[in-house]
Order: structure tokens, then C-alpha cells, then sequence
């Protein structure tokens, strides 16, 4: 049960295939971040140095298309989240695990989907993986899936782009999960060439992108003057599906489909865990307020009212079941597989 009330949307568009999902609404409780730490902080690029994420050079395109009025609107598509098997896994990696082949070697599979979802070309994709002084260690790899390597960094051309196609674009990314900047020269803390940088936040990912996604989470410019962004304000339901998906990525549910990322929400009081669906049942732990949890399957069990109305859904989130009328998963059904 979640305090965002949707019904699945049907998309058939540029993916060319089905999808569902419900894009654009902001939870009626949005998540809120607290300021970065001192130590956060101090893995942002610093911004005292010209193009201190990655040298000119790196920003040159291929052959631009004309495809500017693709951006003419923020509406994006819900990118399925491919099952990824990370190479630290006990796993072999998939064959064949991912729907679609990468824009662009050096993008974890699920970055690649979203970024297709929003509308971006292979083309104005002008650097993942790379190892340039200048880069500072932003575009090192950060693991590999499925066999091959990939970064959560990226940045993109904005090669014969309007500001409102570029601020349209800023949305359409977000909207996906990345945590998104246009880096214009002389503007907010940047210098260096112009252009988009994104982090996509539902990947396993270095502690210095992490920091960047945080930044960008409380309305920051992502380096280490850490002063507010003000090229480009966010929608709610933009930084709410960056934090969706930031959450995901912190509680483990990037590797794979390990499962559905969900908050506790009691009002205060701790909720109980119990050994099946029922208040009957034995009690096996408790989880906080404010709690996140990974929801592996669901069933239904006995009615119960919380905070979220009236359920008889319930969650298991690994060492028992809760009541799904107390956890946000972001709908107001069935999220994860039903439980045997």
C-alpha cells in the first residue's frame, strides 16, 4: 500500500515494447533528504578547477542528428529495470539478460534503458567509462553486470538543443532515475565546456557518485561548493523517482530483481514482524518508522487497517511478513511476486 494512487499506464512508443507503470505524480508524502555530511561533501568534484569531470576532448559527439524537437516536451517512458547479475555475485552472468542492446558500452544495462526512455540518441552520449586526469576518478568503472563493465556517470551533448529543450531534457532524465545537471560554463560553479551530466541511481556505484546523487537529492549542484542549483528546478515527481530509485540501489535490489525497495510508515511506533500474514502470528522482529525495507513476495493474509487504509495484502521482506497498509511501496496493489 502506498500513498501514491495510480493505475498502471499502458506505454508502446520508443522502446517498442509494453510497459507499465505510473509516471509523473509525486508521492502525496515525498521523501525528504537531510543536508550532506562533511564527508560527502568532500568527494564532490572540485570546483576550483577548470573541467574538473573529464577533459574537452571527451566531449566531442559523433555525427549530430537532427533530433532536437524529440525535446520539446518533458514526457518521458517508464524504463523496465532489467534483471542484472553484478560480476561480485555468486552467479554466472546472463546471456542474453538484457531486452535491449547498450547505446553505448560502459552503461549498466538498466542506465541504458533509461536513457532511451527519455529520448536520448546513442550519439549525444559522449562519455561513460574513462580514466582522464582531468576526470578525477567520476568516470572509472564501477562494477560490471551481466559480464560487461559499466559507470553510473555519463554525460551527454547537448548539440543543437534550445534551453527549453535542455530544461525539457533535465526532466525526461530525472524522471527515469538520473540524477541529472547541465554543466553551462560560468554558471553555477561550472567551468568547462557545456553539457549534461547524469548519475542513474538504481546501480551499485562509487562513494564520490553517491555523493553526487545526494547532492542532486537536495537541490545542489553536485560539486563541492555544494551551492544550490539554479540553472534548472526540479519537479516534485522528478526528485521523487531519483529517490526511488536511489533507494533501491542502497538496499540492494539493483542485483537482479532481489526485490521491490519500501518505507515504513506508522506515524511513530516501531511495526511489528511476524512469522506469517496474520497479527496472530508469531512475532519475529520489528522494523522502525522511517524504516526501508526490500519486499521479496507478498500474499494475502488478515485485513488490516494502518496508515494507508484498508489491506489485506501483506509483505515479506526477508525475515518475515509486515502489514502492507503500513509500508509506501509506491502503489496502492500488488508490487512484488506473490509469495509460495
Amino acid at each position: 500500500m502506498a500513498a501514491l494512487m495510480c493505475k498502471p499506464i499502458l506505454f508502446v512508443a520508443i522502446l517498442s515494447f509494453q510497459l507499465t507503470g505510473c509516471v509523473g505524480e509525486p508521492p502525496e508524502e515525498p521523501f525528504h533528504e537531510p543536508p550532506l555530511t562533511e564527508e560527502e561533501r568532500a568527494q564532490l568534484p572540485d570546483d576550483s578547477l577548470p573541467d574538473h569531470e573529464h577533459t574537452d576532448e571527451v566531449l566531442v559527439s559523433g555525427p549530430a542528428e537532427d533530433d532536437a524537437a524529440i525535446f520539446d516536451d518533458d514526457d518521458a517512458f517508464a524504463p523496465y529495470d532489467v534483471a542484472v547479475v553484478d560480476d561480485d555475485d555468486d552467479e554466472q552472468p546472463m546471456t542474453g539478460g538484457q531486452l535491449y542492446a547498450l547505446l553505448r558500452w560502459g552503461l549498466h544495462p538498466r542506465a541504458s534503458d533509461g536513457l532511451r526512455a527519455a529520448g536520448v540518441a546513442s550519439w549525444r552520449i559522449t562519455q561513460t567509462i574513462g580514466n582522464a586526469p582531468a576526470s578525477a576518478g567520476y568516470h572509472a568503472q564501477d562494477g560490471s553486470v551481466n559480464g560487461q563493465p559499466y559507470t553510473a556517470a555519463t554525460d551527454l551533448s547537448t548539440s543543437g538543443m534550445t534551453a527549453t529543450q535542455i530544461h525539457n531534457l533535465l526532466e525526461r532524465l530525472a524522471k527515469v532515475g538520473f540524477a541529472a545537471w547541465y554543466r553551462k560554463n560560468g554558471v553555477d560553479g561550472w567551468s568547462g565546456a557545456n553539457h549534461i551530466h547524469v548519475v542513474y541511481a538504481n546501480c551499485k556505484m562509487k562513494s564520490q557518485l553517491r555523493a553526487q546523487v545526494r547532492s542532486f537529492l537536495v537541490g545542489r549542484n553536485g560539486l563541492v561548493s555544494n551551492r544550490v542549483y539554479t540553472w534548472h528546478t526540479f519537479s516534485a515527481a522528478a526528485k521523487a523517482a531519483v529517490q526511488r530509485k536511489f533507494n533501491q540501489s542502497q538496499q540492494g535490489t539493483s542485483n537482479g530483481g532481489a526485490g521491490v525497495s519500501a518505507r515504513i510508515n506508522t506515524s511513530g511506533a516501531p511495526l511489528t514482524v511476524r512469522a506469517g500474514a496474520s497479527t496472530t502470528s508469531a512475532a519475529v522482529g520489528s522494523r522502525a518508522d522511517g524504516a526501508y525495507v526490500t519486499i521479496t513476495c507478498q500474499k494475502r493474509g488478515q485485513s488490516v487497517t494502518g496508515t494507508y487504509g484498508t489491506s489485506t495484502l501483506w509483505d515479506y521482506i526477508g525475515s518475515g511478513y509486515v502489514a502492507d497498509a503500513y509500508v509506501m511501496t509506491g502503489s496502492d496493489g500488488q508490487v512484488a511476486p506473490t509469495c509460495p
